[in-house]
């Protein structure tokens, strides 16, 4: 091999070997930038739980919820397809609302109930969520969401229900579309527009918990707060 030869192949090697350090490093580099960003991200998608979460201690009797339930509720359907097949006559007549996230509160996967409340109910819910953001402007906290783990049942539904859970009354004011459970585990904050990330901000949730305690000395709700459920437990009186 003539020396011209041996120092072009020598140099080419040499370019090579430059090029792929040159890519490592690069790699490496931005291996570096990108540990840092995931993990914010994560954070801000997964944050943590906030101080302690305490909430008031209400206790208004299963007797109270269903005086108030059975005087304004609908007739208790026995099964959930009796239910499917009537329920459309009684939104037409105006004696259900259907219930979907809104701006105050999100609706949680029902296994044991239906997204449906008479429309009184369904103005208590967004009172509470009003009277929610209110407070939790007053407080610079910005925007939070409530959610919402039950509605509607049927004589069926309450069945299945009480085979889990030993507190569930066969009698329920759930039975008469007037009543729903709002967690306190955790409440909603929007990461991004398409976007909402569940948060144990304990501050928030007792100012949830105040405000349910308004609306129940303004005489508008009966509550019983649920510790093994980890909710509050609500029938609208008006």
């Amino acid at each position: 091999m003539t020396r011209r030869k041996f120092n072009y192949v020598r140099r080419r090697k040499t370019g090579k070997i430059k090029r792929k350090t040159a890519v490592w490093i690069a790699l490496l580099a931005g291996i570096l930038v990108l540990i840092p960003a995931i993990y914010k991200i994560n954070s801000y998608l997964h944050p943590r739980a906030t101080g302690t979460v305490r909430v008031d201690r209400y206790r208004d009797l299963n007797q109270t919820h269903l005086k108030h339930a059975k005087s304004k509720g609908i007739a208790p359907f026995k099964s959930d397809r009796a239910f499917r097949e009537e329920k459309g006559k009684l939104v037409d007549d105006d004696k259900l609302v259907r219930i979907s996230d809104s701006r105050y509160y999100v609706v949680n996967k029902l296994d044991h109930s239906h997204p449906y409340l008479a429309p009184h109910a369904a103005e208590l819910l967004s009172l509470i969520g009003k009277r929610f953001q209110q407070k939790l402007d007053e407080k610079g906290k910005g925007k939070y969401y409530f959610r919402i783990s039950s509605l509607l049942r049927t004589l069926e539904s309450q069945k299945r229900l009480s085979r889990s859970n030993f507190n569930a009354s066969s009698n329920s004011a759930h039975l008469y579309g007037t009543t729903f459970d709002i967690t306190y585990k955790t409440v909603m904050k929007r990461r991004f527009p398409w976007k909402k990330v569940e948060i144990a901000d304990a501050e928030a949730i007792k100012l949830l918990s105040q405000t349910i305690g308004e609306l129940r000395r303004e005489g508008r709700l009966v509550v019983v707060t649920e510790y093994k459920e980890s909710c509050f437990h609500i029938t609208a009186v008006k």
